[in-house]
């Protein structure tokens, strides 16, 4: 059995149990499995705390609950500093990752067992592209008018999105560009945020999207922001669902992000001059459409050599058949005894 791990409680704390119930291989989809954790009972979250950290580190646990917002452990806001990969690691005979980054951290943290690389699949459907009649009605319907440049920002809004540096580099930009920022996702409100950098006719909050309306929006978009930091070693869907349909973005320079090529997206540093650098990359990227068009192309040949269904289902193929099971000296056998 093929297990997929990532940091959704909802979705993947079933798939938990089952694994501690019968070990196999794992698809690691993030690094840090504070949430599917703090998803369980407390009391189940206390047990997988003290198989993590052991007893003397109690006190941390109790103050994850004072720390965090309305004392509820999902909204904890450092969820970076407890991985919570101990059984992951100490039962899975095969560990696959999707970035050379979560690859590395999984033999820094002692794995013992097979780690292998396979690229986040691009469905084809994710690049299904609009006619022109379709696209100028949703940029339209958007209150976009023409020559204006549309940014994007998709999936669960968080701190990780940057969005404080987002807004003051676009304020920067008012007198230079005519552009609209779409959000499309659920999260945190950030409307004071917004109004507060003199934002509130420049930003279109959508909430939650179902996937064919989620398409249909980013396929309205000229350029995607994808900040992401502190990563929780994640591979994102929403930015090879991006690059699959050819779309120019700008990333943080940071874990997977930092991995790709160089001419397929923009990358900045965190710290520093962050926003500096944001409204640098999204004016050149907002006035040139030469050069979107470049990026994108760019993004997409990537994603068409390490993403496409087959190469991805070739690897997994390649990967299973040949560690379906751990080496004979992965997991320690009992101590023998002497016969009665």
């Amino acid at each position: 059995m093929l297990y997929q791990l990532g940091n959704n409680p909802e979705f993947h704390a079933a798939i938990f149990g089952a694994f501690l119930a019968c070990p196999g291989p794992v698809v690691l989809h993030d690094a840090v499995l504070y949430f599917l954790i703090a998803g369980l009972s407390k009391g189940g979250m206390l047990r997988e705390f003290l198989y993590n950290y052991g007893p003397d580190r109690l006190s941390e646990f109790l103050a994850i609950e004072h720390d965090s917002p309305a004392h509820a452990v999902l909204r904890y806001r450092q969820p970076e500093r407890y991985r919570m990969l101990r059984r992951v690691l100490a039962l899975a005979p095969v560990l696959i990752v999707h970035s050379a980054t979560t690859a590395a951290l999984m033999r820094e943290l002692g794995y013992g067992g097979r780690v292998e690389v396979i690229p986040l699949l691009a469905y084809p459907a994710t690049r299904a592209a609009q006619t022109p009649g379709d696209l100028a009605g949703t940029r339209q319907a958007l209150g976009l008018r023409d020559g204006d440049v549309l940014f994007g920002s998709f999936g669960f809004i968080g701190r990780t999105k940057r969005f404080p540096a987002v807004f003051a580099a676009l304020a920067r930009l008012k007198q230079q560009l005519r552009f609209k920022l779409l959000i499309v996702g659920e999260g945190p409100d950030l409307a004071d945020d917004i109004a507060a950098h003199g934002l509130g006719e420049d930003v279109i909050l959508t909430g939650f999207a179902a996937e064919s309306e989620f398409g249909r929006l980013l396929g309205a978009v000229d350029v995607l922001i994808g900040l992401r930091y502190p990563s929780m070693g994640e591979t994102s869907a929403q930015q090879v669902q991006s690059m699959a349909r050819g779309l120019p973005s700008v990333v943080t320079d940071h874990g997977w992000f930092g991995e790709l090529p160089d001419d397929a997206v923009w990358k900045i540093g965190v710290g520093g001059d962050e926003i500096g650098c944001l409204t640098e990359a999204l004016l050149t990227l907002g006035l040139d459409g030469s050069r979107r068009a470049a990026m994108g192309r760019a993004a997409r040949a990537y994603i068409d050599a390490t993403s496409a269904p087959g190469i991805v289902a070739r690897r997994y193929l390649d990967v299973l058949g040949s560690s379906a099971r751990p080496p004979a000296d992965f997991y320690p056998r009992p101590a023998a005894t002497a016969a009665p």
